[in-house]
């Protein structure tokens, strides 16, 4: 029994009490007992006192019930907040393993020789295009002397015409590039970007457009064209695979 319960049983014997010796009071009062009547009276103050510490002590119990039990609860929070922020921890650490992992097969073996930025953008491309669902990729690679972007590698691009050359800031790729900042083009309208098959022509609608920065220049934009949605382990996948070949091509884009 908690001290709650046992404070209400006292207190319901004292009132018992109480009103038997109030009781017998009025009935002395009224048969002219004096002693009686002075007694019943003592006992009356005495149980009157005794119920209101009683019920004080009865009201303290009970505040220290409810802080009791906004303890009880904010413990169980913030072990419940403790286990969800370990399980997205361990789900953020195995995404982030699988990133690596996918990192490791695209780039090119450590090694292997490129006469030149096109070569190894179009290898680039080919390993892109085996480990996500992409439809259509293309590479520019900075030009230092007409500072225009050119098209330098490609990966499934049909057209009787090449990309065009853009300049930093005009077109989607070189707003990128003069931002440096990958762009997730989540819903692209039609007629677009237009892939050829056996089947005939369709029209992807997500597109990824992606900075290769060197020494804070954007020497490089990778597009990349897919049917279905980039998330988010898809954009650190493709920033990191930039981030990794922003020394190569620099070094590449001088021979070509």
């Amino acid at each position: 029994m908690n001290k709650t319960n046992q404070y209400a049983t006292w207190g319901q014997w004292i009132f018992a009490i109480l009103t038997v010796s109030i009781l017998a009071a009025i009935y002395a009062a009224q048969t002219e007992l004096t002693v009686l009547l002075f007694a019943c009276a003592a006992i009356s103050i005495i149980l009157s006192l005794g119920l209101l510490a009683l019920l004080l002590q009865a009201n303290k119990a009970l505040r220290e019930n409810e802080q009791e039990v906004i303890r009880l609860q904010q413990r169980e929070a913030d072990h419940l907040q403790k286990k969800q922020q370990t399980v997205s921890e361990t789900g953020q650490q195995t995404e982030a393993f699988k990133v690596d992992e996918a990192l490791e097969r695209i780039m090119p073996a450590a090694g292997t020789h490129f006469n030149n930025a096109a070569a190894f953008a179009e290898k680039l491309l080919q390993n892109i295009a085996k480990e996500l669902d992409i439809v259509q990729g293309l590479v520019f690679v900075l030009n230092d002397a007409d500072q225009l972007y050119h098209i330098s590698g490609e990966y499934a691009y049909y057209s009787e015409e090449q990309p065009r050359s853009f300049p930093l800031g005009e077109t989607l790729s070189g707003q990128v590039a003069k931002n440096r900042q990958l762009l997730n083009v989540k819903k692209m309208p039609d007629g677009y970007i237009t892939v050829l098959s056996g089947l005939g022509k369709s029209n992807p609608h997500h597109l990824v457009i992606a900075p290769i920065v060197y020494n804070d220049e954007s020497i490089g934009v990778m597009e990349l064209a897919s049917f279905k949605p980039f998330g988010e382990n898809e954009e650190m996948l493709i920033g990191q695979i930039c981030e990794s070949t922003a020394n190569l091509l620099n070094e590449l884009r001088s021979l070509s």
